[in-house]
């Protein structure tokens, strides 16, 4: 399986999800446990770039941006620091009754353990994100 698809629910409107994902400050509060002191940056254009990095206790990411539907979808590569492969990252936002239903899905893997570990990653991440957006 070269992919993996992860779907929250959320209590928040999709344009306050979208904020927390597109925000350099939203993004560091909760993307990575606070012990890795995140800090990242955001050039949300076509073909700009992100960057999310920590104080060296954690891992660095970075990727560009592919496709950018504001309040709907980003799609981004993905690409850990001491690493050659670049993967491939969709988030979807879809209104849910008075919150919104995430969707990750992440693609491009070159084995099974490399697609657990990112799918650990990710439920990890958004277990954070409900208490973030104060729900």
């Amino acid at each position: 399986m070269s992919e993996l698809t992860v779907v929250r629910q959320l209590n928040a409107v999709p344009e306050r999800v979208w904020r927390a994902w597109t925000s350099p400050d939203e993004l560091a509060a909760w993307i990575w446990p606070p012990s890795w002191g995140a800090s990242c940056t955001i050039d949300l254009r076509i073909g700009g770039r992100f960057v999310i990095a920590s104080n060296g206790t954690g891992p660095g990411v970075s990727g560009e941006y592919i496709a950018i539907d504001q309040n709907e979808r980003l799609i981004t590569t993905w690409q850990w620091d001491d690493e050659d492969v670049e993967t491939l990252v969709t988030i979807t936002l879809e209104p849910s009754g008075e919150g919104t239903t995430l969707t990750i899905t992440h693609e491009r893997f070159t084995d099974e353990e490399t697609r657990a570990n990112h799918e650990q990653g990710w439920n990890d991440c958004l277990d954070r994100l409900p208490g973030y957006l104060g729900h």
